[in-house]
């Protein structure tokens, strides 16, 4: 009877567990909502050996862009960029390239 009990408590033990990771990997951080909102970012496409980068003239920081056909259009000039800033990886995933004023 101890051993029956004690093998229904370790099941009810298991499953509260389970169901806490469940809920702790469908929410999301606040970090990962703040990093997936899109920006615009203003500054210039450069082409970088065979790949066109944003350099962000405010910032002072260069960003890798995900979409090369697109930015292969402005290659040289001033762009506004809309998109979702990857600041892990320093990449912005591309929404629109258009010429800024």
């Amino acid at each position: 009877m101890k051993v029956v009990l004690a093998l229904a408590f370790l099941i009810f033990l298991c499953s509260v567990a389970v169901s806490a990771v469940a809920r702790a990997s469908k929410s999301h951080p606040a970090e990962t909502q703040a990093q997936a909102h899109m920006q615009t970012f203003v500054g210039t496409i450069v082409k970088t050996g065979k790949e066109f980068v944003f350099n962000d003239d405010a910032a002072k920081h260069v960003y890798q862009l995900d979409d090369q056909q697109t930015a292969s259009k402005f290659d040289g000039k001033k762009v506004r960029v809309t998109g979702v800033l990857d600041a892990a990886n320093m990449i912005i995933r591309v929404q629109s390239i258009e010429t800024a004023a």
